[in-house]
């Protein structure tokens, strides 16, 4: 068909398209990007955090939620350059008795929490029964947006991203209908969203990539920035933060030569994240030595032989050719054969 065949819609002969003039001039009325925890994460981004069970993730997004709510900073490092803003976090993890224990002394005396700090469940089965008609993800999705939109949120944080579609984010389709509609509810309301997710089995003391990050890659794809907490070796409470995907409107500072510190601990019925410092990340795992890519590159293959070898690459950060000659040498001396 000829190009001049082609009939041009009404529709789209409506639609203007900005020159880069005034571009600049609809960007210079949008409100200025602000950090809302440091460079990690910053004013009207969808930004994902995601950790094994147990590491305490949860317990790192609440205390980000809260110090929003108060307009101040965890740490200097960490700074929040906003006034108090409205939070709005969904938790589908942990019962009302648990959330106390959390948030309490052993006299049982709650931490005070701002007015307009917003955390709460939602009961599926009862919004269901309302919308019978409906499917499960549309429910949810209008419930989600009639509160952002009753409360004046600001910020929302959703705890975990499993809870939001019927199917596994593994599935394109569904990872792709999240991220639409996230991506939508930040423009429409000029929100600043924080996603909770999990990782899946991974090798235990092996460094954070971003293939850690459970689901399909269109979660990362479409995030405006990544970050992970890992488990550290120093301590039982010892953790550190990794910059997984540097914020759009940021710069990558805490990579894997420069992590987060942190310990886990309750102060003032509160329980949460104190800073210890900065590190490398090959500091806080357990490895026959913590500075040698090649041995780390020779312990994955032991832990885990499904590993490929671009998996292992990606992992110490080393090309696919060096990581087989290692690999291959050392198979050779341990006569194993070749690994191919």
């Amino acid at each position: 068909m000829e190009i001049t065949d082609l009939k041009i819609s009404k529709s789209w002969e409506r639609n203007t398209i900005r020159n880069a003039n005034q571009r600049n001039v609809d960007g210079k009325n949008f409100p200025d990007i602000l950090k809302l925890y440091g460079d990690i994460w910053q004013s009207g981004e969808l930004a994902f955090l995601y950790a094994d069970t147990g590491v305490g993730k949860s317990i790192k997004a609440v205390q980000i939620a809260d110090c929003l709510s108060r307009g101040v900073s965890i740490t200097p490092y960490t700074r929040n350059e906003n006034e108090p803003l409205t939070v709005l976090y969904y938790d589908y993890e942990l019962s009302d008795r648990q959330f106390f224990k959390r948030y309490s002394n052993e006299k049982e005396e709650p931490y005070k929490f701002a007015e307009n700090f917003y955390i709460d469940n939602v009961d599926f089965i009862e919004l269901y029964d309302k919308n019978p008609n409906k499917s499960f993800t549309e429910i949810l999705f209008e419930k989600i947006r009639y509160d952002v939109e009753n409360l004046k949120v600001q910020v929302l944080i959703i705890d975990n991203i499993t809870y939001l579609h019927t199917q596994s984010t593994q599935d394109q389709n569904a990872s792709l209908e999240i991220m639409k509609f996230l991506t939508e509810l930040k423009k429409e309301f000029n929100l600043s969203i924080l996603v909770i997710a999990h990782t899946p089995k991974k090798t235990e003391n092996t460094p954070l990539t971003i293939s850690d990050l459970s689901g399909s890659k269109h979660l990362s794809n479409f995030a405006d920035s990544v970050f992970s907490i890992g488990k550290s070796s120093k301590a039982s409470n010892a953790r550190y933060l990794k910059q997984i995907k540097p914020s759009r409107s940021g710069e990558l500072i805490y990579d894997n030569s420069n992590v987060i510190e942190f310990r886990l601990e309750k102060s003032n019925s509160f329980l949460g994240f104190s800073f210890t410092g900065f590190g490398s990340e090959m500091n806080n795992l357990s490895l026959p030595d913590e500075e040698d890519p090649k041995l780390l590159a020779i312990s994955l293959k032991n832990s885990n032989p499904a590993l490929s070898l671009k998996e292992i690459s990606n992992k110490v950060g080393k090309p696919k050719s060096t990581v087989k000659y290692w690999l291959d040498n050392h198979t050779k001396k341990n006569h194993v054969g070749i690994i191919k």
